[in-house]
C-alpha cells in the first residue's frame, strides 16, 4: 500500500471548471500528472511495488475540503483527481485501468488536501 498526499486540484480540473482556453486545462493536467508521478515516486522505494496483473487496486481518496467551501460531490471527487491516479499509475508501472472505481472520504480539518491511498491496508 502506498500513500500519496497532494494538493488540491485546480478549479479547471473539476467538471464544472470552465475556460475557453483548452490550453490551460491540458497545462494543469499536465501539472498535476507530473505531481502525482513526484508524489509516489517519493513514498516509493526505487524498486516499485508490485501488483497482481489481472486483479483490480483498491484506490481510496480522502478529502480535506479548501477553507470556507463547502464539501464537493464524491463523483466530482474522483473526476478531479483523474491526472494525479494517471501519475501515480505511471510512476508505479501499473495501467491505470487496473484501479477499482475510488471510494472517497471526506475528513474536518479544512488543509485543502487530497490523500490517495493505493492498495489494500496491510
Amino acid at each position: 500500500m502506498i500513500r500519496v498526499t497532494l494538493p488540491y486540484p485546480h478549479k479547471l480540473l473539476w467538471p464544472n471548471g470552465r475556460t475557453r482556453s483548452h490550453m490551460a486545462k491540458a497545462a494543469q493536467v499536465k501539472e498535476h500528472r507530473r505531481w502525482g508521478y513526484i508524489g509516489a515516486a517519493e513514498v516509493t522505494s526505487p524498486r516499485r511495488p508490485s501488483f497482481a496483473a489481472d486483479l483490480q487496486i483498491p484506490v481510496h481518496i480522502t478529502v480535506s475540503r479548501k477553507r470556507g467551501g463547502p464539501f464537493p460531490d464524491k463523483d466530482n471527487v474522483v473526476a478531479a483527481a483523474k491526472s494525479y491516479l494517471d501519475g501515480i499509475a505511471e510512476r508505479l508501472g501499473v495501467n491505470d485501468r487496473l484501479f477499482d472505481t475510488p471510494t472517497v472520504e471526506f475528513i474536518q480539518p479544512c488543509t485543502a488536501l487530497f490523500v490517495i491511498q493505493i492498495g489494500a491496508q496491510s
